[in-house]
């Protein structure tokens, strides 16, 4: 059994980590700074990609009970709605954006991890830092942590994951530089109770010449506001007070409201910036430690997120020994690129709703550009083609290793081993193991059950489906691909896949 894998970081990110890997069987120590769990609600929105991960773990029905489905997107400018995104078109059964604080986020997870045995150590801080990747000491990551009581402790652990946010000591202690920019803007932000026509169904976006406001639905007519220029200086000592967002409102929308019951507000700029390393020695960064951005089109916790749901079965198989270390190299070549991406798009949505006359490309997109742009934000447009764990062995069609191959009906062996039977394929992948999905071309003599054979020395790694019968033959016409519910071990599935004339390319589920 390897060592505890030494967490720095409580939140979603971090949470995550925990989760993932205990999951795996791999032991973890998680760490935070806070005496206690934040109350306030801070990041709020839940893509479809996100809830479809946490679907395989068994976490996102809860999430779903708690939280507010938003079903589109309403932009304004000039006094009247330029432009509605409408989520219901997006490729997963989440076909909405889930508004959820962050405080419940958390909480899930927490719960769950504490499910796995795994207790969360507050009030410790990482105070110092180093690592010897040279030496045979199966711990080289030393480090020195202050507890509540001011009593410090040295500790050393195989590997660390930095998910400390955006002031994180790992990065700092490593020089890493975080490029990137800070806005000129100050923004307001509030948490409160909306009265009037502001539909729960929506989020909203107002653009003017005043600047920028969006309204998110919580559940129950309750909003995050959020506001660029806001009416008085702001300062560390003061928050926005509910009078001055109702005064920002009634400046910027038309649509009659009133507010009432604020339970948080904050003031804030915003931040853009990223790392250009995720892996140094043993020493990992994810989240926020490692990339912030503006909270336009609700981005970042879903990035963190998804991060640790990458990095973790690949951690887990190194320290099981069933993959060589260069298996961790993928998660700094797969990750950089989305957290880039994130980047320019929300520094281009953010100046885009910051004035109304930049709104005019938006009016009357609709169709397959509506599409584009829902499934980009839901984060399902994630790809990982042409990485080093996507080789495409596919002779046609538009599915490539590296894409989120769709919920296809397919058929596998029944508990029994005796015959077969037919299931969507996301209800078959398991967070524990991963599935190869197979097309065998029509000429091919192998059969479901030389297959199903040919792979019983992994069967404890990897499942095996394919497409139900289909009475179209275009729907044979489907490149095959995985996607993992883990990813994929290099080159684990090429010898069972001789027992036909196709071979399978493996995508990525995170």
């Amino acid at each position: 059994m390897p060592d505890r894998v030494l967490i720095v970081g409580a939140g979603p990110t971090g949470l995550t980590a925990a989760l993932e890997l205990s999951r795996l069987g791999i032991p973890v120590r998680i760490i935070d700074k806070q005496a206690a769990p934040p109350t306030t609600s801070r990041a709020v929105g839940v893509q479809a990609r996100t809830l479809d991960l946490l679907e395989q773990r068994g976490l996102s029905e809860d999430m779903v009970r708690l939280g507010n489905p938003g079903l589109a997107g309403s932009v304004y400018g000039g006094g009247k709605r330029v432009f509605r995104l409408d989520f219901t078109r997006i490729d997963s059964r989440y076909h909405f954006l889930l508004f959820i604080s962050q405080a419940e986020t958390e909480r899930i997870l927490r719960t769950e991890i504490e499910k796995q045995g795994v207790r969360i150590e507050r009030g410790v801080e990482l105070v110092g830092l180093a690592q010897d990747v040279l030496s045979h000491d199966p711990n080289p990551v030393k480090v020195v942590l202050r507890h509540a009581d001011g009593r410090l402790e040295q500790a050393q652990a195989p590997w660390l994951i930095s998910a400390e946010g955006a002031h994180s000591t790992v990065r700092a202690t490593l020089d890493l530089p975080f490029e990137g920019k800070t806005r000129d803007e100050q923004y307001a932000l509030g948490d409160l109770h909306i009265d009037g026509e502001l539909v729960e169904t929506d989020f909203h976006i107002f653009s003017s010449e005043h600047g920028f406001m969006g309204l998110f639905p919580m559940g129950d007519r309750r909003f995050r506001l959020i506001a660029s220029n806001p009416l008085s200086k702001p300062s560390k000592d003061t928050a926005p007070a509910i009078e001055e967002l109702q005064a920002i409102y009634a400046q910027r929308s038309h649509i009659p409201a009133r507010f009432r019951d604020m339970s948080w507000s904050s003031w804030f700029r915003i931040n853009s910036r990223m790392v250009s390393r995720l892996k140094v020695g043993r020493l990992l960064l994810g989240g926020d430690a490692a990339h912030i951005h503006s909270p336009a089109g609700a981005q970042g916790m879903n990035t963190g997120i998804q991060d640790m749901m990458n990095l973790a079965w690949k951690l887990a198989l190194v320290l099981k020994r069933q993959a060589s270390p260069v298996l961790l190299d993928t998660y700094e070549q797969e990750r950089p690129p989305v957290m880039r991406d994130v980047l320019s798009r929300t520094e281009g949505l953010t100046d885009v709703i910051g004035a109304e006359s930049h709104l005019g490309p938006w009016a009357g997109e609709a169709g397959v550009v509506q599409e584009q742009i829902a499934a980009r934000m839901s984060q399902i447009a994630i790809a990982y083609r042409d990485r080093p764990l996507s080789v495409n062995h596919a002779l046609g069609g538009g599915l490539h290793a590296g894409d989120r191959v769709p919920d296809l009906p397919v058929r596998c062996r029944s508990a029994d081993g005796d015959g077969w039977q037919e299931k969507a394929l996301f209800g078959l992948l398991d967070p524990s193991r991963f599935m190869l999905l197979v097309v065998r071309s029509a000429e091919s003599a192998a059969t479901p059950a030389d297959l199903y054979d040919a792979m019983q020395p992994w069967r404890q790694l990897i499942g095996v489906a394919e497409p139900a019968p289909a009475t179209d033959d275009s729907a044979r016409a489907i490149p095959v691909g995985v996607r993992p519910v883990g990813q994929r071990v290099p080159g684990a599935a090429r010898r069972p896949c001789r027992v036909r004339r196709r071979r399978a390319s493996i995508g990525h589920g995170s």
